[in-house]
């Protein structure tokens, strides 16, 4: 039977379901998939396919009922969401650095990554003093600042308007290639997935229904080329 590893993470043949309103609502039904460390995989679907839900169960925040989940070696998980989910009442730099322990606070490096996302200059602003794209900003560097092993992302540009979506996806190109972590990338965008994903994986149904590899079209990549278009036409029909 496949299995599915990431970061040290091994789970196959995963089932997952809800009560809903008295009924019985299968959100993954027998899903087996692999991710790629050092790789940027795409989850993409419908709304409500059970995107989140996987992304939850693979960083270890929600319980599943059936499968295997093996014994990983300890690695460090950060998620992005949807929301910047700020805390108000810090700045940028105390939102960055809270949780991150003590005997690995580096001062240095966390200036560096501020540089890295392109906050240098805002260190001292607080939240309500930041642009929407910028505040993801502060997300993302959060995430990064706890040196994780595994990224998750779930929708994270989904709520910006198109020119910084456009802007937070190449900014995340970038640290993608200067930091190379194992990213899980959950949108609903099929455009947005061909633009990220060294791998798209698309759920529907409870299952992975087909996965499409992009390891060989190097980034930036214009989705307008006769292959992306080719390969945008099979996700559609897939997700039909």
């Amino acid at each position: 039977m496949e299995v599915l590893t990431i970061a040290g993470v091994k789970l196959e043949n995963l089932y997952k379901s809800y009560r809903v309103a008295e009924k019985h609502l299968t959100v993954l039904d027998g899903l087996t998939a692999e991710f790629p460390g050092e790789s940027i995989t795409v989850i993409l679907g419908r709304s409500g396919c059970g995107k989140t839900t996987l992304l939850r169960i693979l960083g270890g925040f929600e319980a599943y009922e059936k499968g295997t989940l093996g014994a990983p070696p300890p690695h460090k998980t950060g998620m992005v969401f949807q929301e910047p989910r700020l805390m108000p009442w810090l700045t940028v730099w105390k939102n960055i650095t809270f949780g991150v322990p003590k005997n690995r606070f580096s001062p240095p490096a966390i200036q560096e990554l501020i540089d890295a996302v392109g906050l240098a200059g805002f260190e001292k602003a607080y939240p309500a003093q930041l642009s929407g794209g910028m505040q993801q900003r502060v997300a993302l560097a959060r995430a990064l600042a706890y040196d994780p092993d595994l990224i998750l992302m779930d929708e994270p540009f989904a709520a910006l308007d198109h020119f910084t979506r456009e802007a937070m996806q190449e900014e995340l190109l970038r640290i993608f290639t200067l930091r190379k972590k194992t990213i899980v990338f959950v949108t609903h965008s099929i455009d947005e997935a061909l633009l990220l994903g060294q791998k798209i994986l698309v759920l529907d149904q409870g299952k992975i229904q087909r996965q499409f590899s992009l390891e060989n079209f190097a980034y930036p990549r214009d989705i307008l080329s006769s292959e992306l278009i080719g390969m945008k036409k099979d996700i559609i029909t897939t997700i039909k």
